[in-house]
This record gives structure tokens, sequence and C-alpha cells, in this order.
């Protein structure tokens, strides 16, 4: 939740950041929303629309390579299941909180020019 404050945070610093005269932060907000899904569910994440929850994840047999030696133990013993943190959206839909925490940050970053 730390890092979603911060992410959520980071988006007022850059509305206060800005050059243009003062428009209004809620629209701020939004756009960067429009733009960003990742984003938009770190807003809800922090604004209570959506929560954390620990569930089980089904690991296809096929990514066990991938999984550390603590998720390839863990999920030999629970069916093939290891615990992951995600977001449950008010639609019911589920997104793994690290991945979408990157895309978050990767969305509050300019588009460089060339």
């Amino acid at each position: 939740m730390l890092a979603a404050y911060l992410v959520d945070a980071y988006a007022d610093r850059l509305f206060s950041a800005r050059a243009e005269p003062a428009a209004d932060v809620l629209e701020f907000r939004e756009g960067l929303a429009g733009a960003s899904p990742a984003l938009a569910a770190i807003f809800d994440l922090v604004a209570g629309r959506a929560q954390l929850v620990t569930e089980a994840v089904a690991v296809p047999l096929a990514d066990y390579g991938k999984l550390g030696v603590e998720d390839f133990m863990v999920s030999l013993y629970n069916g093939h299941t290891v615990q992951r943190l995600r977001i449950a959206g008010a639609d019911g839909g589920r997104q793994d909180v690290h991945e979408v925490l990157a895309a978050a940050m990767l969305g509050l970053v300019p588009p460089r020019t060339a």
C-alpha cells in the first residue's frame, strides 16, 4: 500500500509542478488515469474503490521453470498454486499488484522528445 500511496502522491506532485496555469487537479488525474489503465487501478486502490487481496493463483506446469525455489515448493503442496497479492477491482477483475505498480510508474513518466 505504501508504494501505491507514493505513486498516487506523485501524480499530485506532477500537477503542482506544471508550468501551465492552474487547472483542476481532478481533471488532471482523470487524464492520467485515462492514459494509463494501471495508474487508474492504483488511483482506485488508494481511493478505496478497489482492495488488495491475497489469493491462490494457478501456475501452469510450463511456467514452473520461472518460479523461485520457495514458490516452487509452495506450489507442489498447494495443488500447483502460489499466493499472490492482487488488486481486486470493483468490476471483479484481478490484477497482480506488482505488475500494476510497475506499469503505473511508467504512466507517470512524461514521454521523451528527441
